[in-house]
């Protein structure tokens, strides 16, 4: 999901109050929403499509269990690169997004030029991952550094910044 730059869109009241029950649970009813915000069916959905359409709302989704799936290792790898050029870039950037293990790929400003999130079976599998990561770009990469995540305490709950 593309995080598409443009001017602050306005939000009133209606449009906290739903973006806060959506964050907070996304799979509940518009029925549901309509209840908890106090605003008719009608308005949250006319509402809910016009935030989409003006890409405040990105998506809807399930955050999983990547442990209870298999995947009991969970890592970020920040990566910095040589001077890219937007080619070359671009083949990165599409090579990490199609490989099925890693689930979270950005473009950075600083230190890392890249963060991806790696979510493995076992210490060989990431091992793997990596290292063909690392033998397809040598040329791309040149410093990487892992951290990974032992306990996650908040994902994406942004309704405070609303």
């Amino acid at each position: 999901m593309e995080i598409t730059p443009g001017p602050k869109v306005k939000l009133d009241s209606k449009d906290k109050l739903i973006l806060t029950e959506l964050q907070l649970n996304a799979r509940q009813s518009i029925a549901q929403i309509a209840k908890k915000t106090k605003l008719p069916r009608d308005v949250v959905v006319y509402r809910i499509k016009r935030l989409e359409e003006l890409k405040v709302i990105r998506g809807h989704h399930t955050v999983l269990n990547h442990s209870r799936l298999g995947h009991p290792l969970f890592a970020y790898v920040f990566f910095s690169s040589y001077n890219l050029e937007p080619e070359k870039e671009k083949k990165f950037i599409n090579y990490l997004s199609a490989q099925k293990n890693i689930v979270y790929v950005a473009k950075n400003s600083g230190e890392f030029d890249y963060t991806i999130g790696v979510c493995a079976k076992d210490y060989m599998q990431f091992d793997e991952i990596l290292r063909e990561i690392r033998q397809k770009f040598i040329s791309v990469i040149k410093e990487f550094k892992i951290t990974p995540v032992i306990q996650e305490y908040k994902f994406d709950m942004m309704y405070n910044l609303i």
